[in-house]
């Protein structure tokens, strides 16, 4: 192909909107919503409000999503980011950052955590009262020995920092010569296997921090996820930015594909035999180095999996797609306090555990869809929630 023709079709290929990115993020909620239903009859977690019976099959299925289901949403966001960027000054970058992410998290905080919270009191006897008479002592300590907690909202905490702390690397990556090094390290990741290549931050901040520093989703404490979700947001940004890249995706998919199940089937086995999570061996151990580098590498390889698959066959703009771009962010908002509520309400009741499931699962998902129809019908939520409409969103990250 000729240079000028090659330009040419880099300039269509960049008029194209990545519907798979947008499929990509709905089928993301779609399984939080799932993982969190079975969080309930997780056998391997006290989640907030948890069934006295409990279920190896849920506790299995969260362990599926689990290392590599936040990064990915992460990692979709960073592409948003560059895309962003692109048509934003700095200024107005930060300022539509903050007001779709720290709105919702501050009024989300108040109006659908306290809820959970208050649930999870009355349910543990430790707390009896009314909902109103609850609400003053939601900003009594932090939880969980207090009560002032963003509880699922943590992610939107984390987006916002990641958009303030990294905006200077991407500024720095969209000049010419940042241009340049993405360039040449996308032609590394283009030979057989590059891509994994990209697993070896994850696996070196897993082994070292994972250790010291115990998840908290807590901003001023949470280094190892921050580790682990703030290199996906990044990489999202330097995929977006990276043509070459979309076609290595394309080639390595499908091994990476191979790498993640066969990882996911060494978890399991590990969580089969009561190794995971019961068994882990002591920090820095040989065997707990192994087992931290298997699940980094799970990780990124299912990421990269997902990113194909979605390029693939999940590349055309449907009905749901258009529906779930603007309700994406309320269905992750309003979903989880639904399930709480469903679920306090739940297990308390005389019936079998496959019952109760189907019961948190149908219920939880019917009224968060009923609330999101109302949602869209109103003006004030509707606009604050749905995907924001820009005249440029066009993705240059298409295929090559």
């Amino acid at each position: 192909m000729r240079p000028a023709a090659q330009a040419q079709h880099a300039r269509n290929a960049s008029d194209r909107r990545l519907h798979y990115v947008d499929n990509l993020r709905i089928l993301a909620i779609m399984l939080v919503f799932v993982a969190h239903v079975c969080e309930v009859f997780n056998p391997w977690d006290e989640w907030h409000i948890t069934n006295a019976t409990r279920s190896r099959v849920a506790g299995e299925v969260t362990a599926l999503v689990a290392p590599w289901l936040m990064p990915l949403v992460m990692l979709l966001s960073g592409v948003g980011a560059w895309y962003s960027l692109r048509t934003r000054s700095n200024g107005a970058y930060l300022r539509e950052r903050t007001v779709r992410l720290l709105l919702p998290l501050t009024a989300g905080t108040i109006v659908l955590v306290s809820p959970q919270v208050y649930l999870e009191r009355v349910l543990r006897g430790q707390f009896h009262g009314s909902y109103w008479a609850f609400l003053p002592h939601f900003f009594n300590g932090v939880y969980p020995r207090g009560n002032l907690s963003w509880h699922h909202l943590w992610f939107l905490a984390h987006l916002l920092a990641y958009a303030f702390v990294t905006l200077p690397l991407f500024r720095a990556l969209q000049r010419p010569r940042g241009r340049r090094a993405l360039q040449r390290a996308a032609r590394l990741c283009t030979r057989p296997g590059g891509m994994l290549l990209l697993a070896f931050p994850l696996i070196l901040e897993r082994n070292l921090l994972w250790g010291i520093l115990p998840e908290r989703h807590m901003l001023n404490s949470d280094w190892s996820n921050h580790a682990l979700l703030l290199v996906a947001y990044i990489y999202g940004f330097v995929l977006a930015g990276s043509p070459w890249l979309g076609r290595a995706i394309d080639l390595q998919w499908r091994g990476a594909l191979i790498t993640g199940m066969v990882g996911t089937a060494a978890l399991m086995v590990g969580l089969w035999t009561d190794i995971i999570p019961d068994r882990i061996p002591p920090q820095y151990h040989a065997t707990y180095l192994a087992f931290w580098m298997l699940y980094a590498i799970c990780a990124w390889a299912w990421m990269v999996a997902m990113l194909g698959i979605g390029r693939r066959w999940l590349a055309r703009e449907t009905a749901l797609t258009r529906y779930g771009r603007d309700a994406a962010l309320g269905m992750y908002l309003v979903h989880q306090p639904i399930i709480v509520a469903v679920a306090f309400v739940t297990v308390p009741l005389a019936i079998g555990l496959g019952a109760k499931f189907a019961l948190v699962f149908v219920l939880s998902a019917a009224i968060t869809l009923i609330l999101l129809e109302m949602f869209r019908h109103d003006g004030i939520l509707r606009r604050s929630l749905r995907h924001p409409r820009r005249r440029v969103p066009r993705m240059t990250w298409a295929r090559q």
